[in-house]
């Protein structure tokens, strides 16, 4: 978000010249400074005898990449159940066993929004997949033949599961 007035008294933000925030764009009476805090994303590796689902994006960002299931953790939710959730909603696929084994930051897509993106590692439950609209394609591979991911910290996160 673009921020140039103060929520507070209206007068155009300034980058602050000095003290714990200099550089950052604020009040210049003190009412406001903005930070530019990165949004949480959780993304999933599921496992199914030795093979993990991709999924195929159908829009953007990175619109036809591949990607894995996943996405921004809301307001007062939990990683573990915002990822159960992304994985439902994305693919009608229960796991368990779920495990983090690491964390990156990123960007959501070129020049976007910075993020903190939580790696997971999971089993898949019985049930057949079914994609959102959200993807236009699915398909179980192993770790060897997995197509590069869209985003950076699930190719960083994929490189940490083909040498552990």
């Amino acid at each position: 978000m673009d921020f140039r007035f103060c929520p507070g008294c209206a007068v155009p933000l300034i980058r602050l010249p000095s003290g714990t925030d200099a550089g950052l764009l604020g009040c210049p009476h003190g009412h406001y400074i903005h930070y530019a805090n990165p949004a949480v994303t959780a993304f999933a590796f599921i496992e199914d005898d030795g093979r993990y689902l991709a999924l195929r994006r159908a829009h953007a960002p990175e619109l036809g990449d591949w990607d894995l299931p996943g996405g921004f953790i809301e307001a007062g939710e939990y990683p573990d159940d915002a990822i159960r959730r992304e994985i439902l909603e994305e693919t009608a696929l229960t796991v368990s066993g779920l495990r983090v084994f690491g964390a990156w930051t990123g960007q959501y897509g070129e020049g976007g929004k910075w993020t903190v993106d939580i790696a997971y590692h999971c089993q898949r439950e019985a049930g057949a997949v079914v994609i959102s609209d959200e993807k236009s394609q699915a398909m179980w591979v192993t770790l060897e033949d997995f197509p590069a991911p869209a985003f950076n910290s699930e190719r960083l996160a994929l490189d940490v599961l083909r040498h552990s």
